[in-house]
């Protein structure tokens, strides 16, 4: 599901869509060095945390809803109906520009990881897919298999998954041939970045939560292998989420 561009809007409260496009525009100018990064991201996240609190404040469970038929149906709104469907149209834009930020700042790591690792060529192209999360505060990336940063564990535990599925999803998996697609998605960046995570976590991703964000589109063998690769390794909550910010999430083998 592709995320639309927020759109501009007048103030809510203190806050103001413009104002805060304004400010993570600031924040972000310039975070372009890994050694700016860290300190740029953590004031993007005190930017969403005041615009989430002052959310929190004004939140009132009894509110009534915009009517069904309306674009904004089913959305928190005030007595008068007018004014009330500005607001909630007004909330849904302000949510999608903090995950639009949300974005912007996985793209500044992955980009400052491909600078520090030289996975970019001499026409500053990039090579490969890079993904990153963040789990337990420690921050973790996923590369293809012919990445420099690839390492014999990645492909080890890759073959292994692709055994794992072979045998157990052979309606998924092609059985003959299996160097082919869609079994080599076990190598792809979506992939290793599961892997890696799990085995950061004692060797299961259990009853976690994960946001990946990758700097390519994923692609069709990966939507098909990625949910039973979550399934083998304990059955997470998965929401990948591309360049472009469309979000692929997966439970269940689905």
């Amino acid at each position: 599901m592709a995320i639309e561009n927020p759109r501009q809007s007048g103030p809510v409260g203190n806050w103001s869509d413009e104002d805060s496009g304004a400010r993570i525009g600031r924040l972000l100018q310039g975070a372009r060095s890994a050694a700016t990064l860290s300190h740029k991201l953590a004031l993007l996240d005190i930017e969403a945390q005041h615009r989430l609190a002052w959310h929190r404040s004004h939140f009132n469970p009894n509110q009534p809803r915009v009517p069904a038929g309306h674009p904004d149906g089913g959305q928190w709104t005030g007595q008068g109906g007018g004014i009330g469907i500005r607001l909630a149209a007004r909330d849904k834009s302000i949510v999608g520009a903090l995950l639009m930020a949300a974005l912007h700042a996985a793209m500044l790591r992955i980009e400052a990881y491909r600078s520090k690792n030289g996975l970019l060529d001499l026409f500053e192209r990039k090579i490969g897919t890079v993904t990153w999360t963040r789990l337990d505060g420690k921050d973790i990336f996923g590369s293809n298999s012919d990445s420099p940063t690839y390492k014999n564990v990645d492909r080890a535990a890759a073959e292994a998954m692709r055994r794992t599925l072979l045998a157990k999803y052979p309606d998924v998996m092609k059985t003959e041939k299996i160097g082919q697609m869609p079994n080599n998605a076990v190598f792809h960046a979506e992939t290793t970045i599961l892997l890696r995570a799990a085995r950061e976590n004692g060797g299961t991703l259990a009853g976690r939560t994960l946001e990946i964000y990758s700097d390519r589109e994923i692609c069709n063998h990966c939507e098909v292998v990625l949910p039973k690769v979550a399934l083998e390794l304990g059955n997470p909550s998965v929401t990948f989420i591309d360049k472009l910010g469309r979000r692929f999430t997966m439970r269940d083998g689905n």
